[in-house]
């Protein structure tokens, strides 16, 4: 690309996130922490040393994808003599930091050669991104997913700082608009290019190897599927008395996780549809900024819900509870007999349906769950290996679908234990991603980044 076009463009960019910046203080998500995103003295907490890595994640499913990933970077590093490893973790959201903080505090206690900070991910301004590498030092950037911010990858280029993308997917419409912008500046992505992509299907690697070149990229099992063998192996039981102490559980629970905003309509449908039935409803949003909204849009419909953080007894027979703590869910699917999971009423692409299921509960969803395509279809053993076909994933192609197939898991609800041995056989052959992902991660700090 002619260093006059990298100019302009490089100046268009930086001009639109400062005309911007008034707007993104205010908005919802990015003004919890709005200076820490300006990545000021100290943000990045090396307190002068270089970070080894930094992993960023976009959110809350994100962070736990990084969790694992770390789990996986311990295990080599310890395996090789526990040398020490400074890791910078960022996400954008608040769900996001919190998981991060609480895992760098697991970490901590378990591997104390291992330092891990967490932190909002900067504004991707040129110069807030330059500042951002400038305290960090890392030795290598790990992108998870579709974190693909022009602004850091230049910072990038320009310090001669290698970045990996773990656990990369691309959709159609991403690859589209990416190819968008390299038509009106040729060589834009060729100009900063990882120095690996890890993806999770062939058809993800391929959208990648448009941009950077098939050479850079590897097809690799997602992620997703380690965490979930992690969740199977072990049921999240901690808290559980203290979500729902025994006395309160007198009928059935349904359990409507990750709801999204879109959906909201055709999730108030299911509400009321489920309600002759007489079992507690539990909604739990996948934004925490959604309880007020759906606290007037029950009112509303004459429903008078119940806050979780209150000190009501929520688990009573036929109430409505709108779940308004995060990072209980999976406690939540082990207390409910039967379970919805958002995102997938409207079309999102779906919520994580492999949590579930590994607790235990399969999942009812909606008809849109374009986000999993990497989970839904066979493996070579064919068709007959899907997890639809094995009875672990149950669509409805609209609202009054969704609850009748609650309904009959309330009749019916399979036995959590039988579930996670048909779950845990079909996961199987799907292991490893973490482990790929966090080796190429160490080899390129090895060969580039000491």
């Amino acid at each position: 690309m002619p260093n006059a076009l990298r100019t302009l463009l490089g100046g268009a960019y930086s001009l639109a996130w400062t005309v911007a910046r008034p707007l993104l203080r205010r908005h919802k998500r990015l003004r919890d922490g709005f200076e820490q995103r300006l990545a000021p003295e100290g943000w990045a907490g090396t307190a002068g040393e270089r970070v080894d890595i930094w992993l960023q994640a976009a959110s809350g499913g994100e962070a736990y994808l990084v969790w694992e990933l770390l789990r996986h970077l311990a295990a080599l590093r310890e395996a090789a003599g526990g040398e020490p490893l400074r890791v910078l973790t960022t996400t954008w959201t608040r769900q996001g930091l919190d998981v991060l903080q609480d895992m760098a505090s697991r970490l901590r206690e378990a591997h104390p050669w291992l330092s891990v900070h967490a932190a909002f991910f900067p504004l991707d301004a040129p110069g807030v991104m330059e500042k951002a590498i400038g305290q960090a030092r890392p030795r290598v950037v790990g992108l998870l997913e579709t974190e693909l911010w022009p602004g850091l990858m230049l910072a990038c280029r320009r310090k001669g700082v290698p970045f990996v993308i773990a656990n990369g997917r691309m959709t159609e419409k991403s690859l589209r608009n990416y190819l968008r912008l390299e038509s009106l500046a040729p060589g834009f992505w060729g100009e900063m290019p990882p120095e690996r992509v890890c993806a999770i299907s062939d058809t993800d690697g391929a959208r990648f190897a448009e941009l950077f070149g098939a050479e850079r990229v590897e097809t690799v099992p997602n992620i997703k599927f380690d965490r979930a063998a992690g969740a199977s192996g072990g049921v999240v039981s901690e808290g559980l008395s203290r979500l729902l102490p025994c006395e309160t559980h007198a009928g059935k629970t349904v359990l409507l996780a990750s709801v999204r905003e879109q959906e909201e309509p055709d999730i108030l449908a299911v509400v009321q549809a489920l309600r002759e039935t007489g079992a507690t409803i539990v909604i739990a949003p996948r934004h925490m900024h959604r309880v007020e909204p759906w606290q007037a849009l029950l009112g509303a419909a004459g429903i008078a819900p119940v806050l979780r953080s209150g000190r009501e007894r929520a688990f009573e027979p036929g109430n409505v509870v709108i779940w308004d703590t995060f990072g209980e869910l999976g406690q939540l699917y082990q207390l409910a007999d039967a379970v919805f999971v958002g995102g997938s009423l409207a079309p999102l692409g779906g919520q994580n349906i492999l949590e579930p299921l590994a607790l235990g509960r399969i999942p009812c969803t909606g008809p849109h769950l374009e986000n999993f395509t990497w989970a839904l279809g066979a493996s070579e053993a064919g068709a007959a290996d899907s997890l639809e076909a094995l009875g672990l994933l149950r669509r409805g192609g609209n609202a009054a679908a969704v609850a009748a197939l609650l309904r009959e898991q309330l009749a019916m609800p399979e036995p959590a234990e039988a579930v996670r041995e048909r779950f845990g056989a079909w996961l199987a052959p799907r292991l490893g991603g973490a482990s790929r992902c966090a080796r190429s991660l160490l080899d390129v700090l090895d060969s580039k980044g000491r």
